[in-house]
């Protein structure tokens, strides 16, 4: 096994890793109706790794990075659409 297998896996069980928790913690606000432990800044963030990693499966046009990707976008948007319904608010405003 090649270096650049290994780090295939690596980050096919990572992304595996991710999906799971994104849609656990999904569903876990779902059910709460709390989107109180969530910030603007963390659904920014994570909704830019994505499309980050999206680009960059494309660009080495690898299908295990990009299928994940694209797997975890609903749930970030739907975390980010739970946010803005749960809060009440668009994103935290100062300190």
């Amino acid at each position: 096994m090649t270096y650049q297998d290994l780090s295939r896996l690596l980050v096919m069980f990572a992304n595996i890793a991710t999906v799971y928790g994104l849609y656990a913690q999904a569903w876990k606000v779902w059910r709460s109706k709390s989107a109180k432990d969530f910030s603007w800044e963390l659904l920014t963030a994570l909704f830019a790794a994505e499309v980050a990693w999206l680009n960059y499966g494309f660009a080495l046009a690898e299908w295990p990075i990009v299928s994940l990707s694209v797997a975890n976008l609903p749930a970030i948007i739907a975390l980010y659409v739970m946010y803005r319904k749960y809060t009440g608010v668009e994103h935290e405003k100062g300190g």
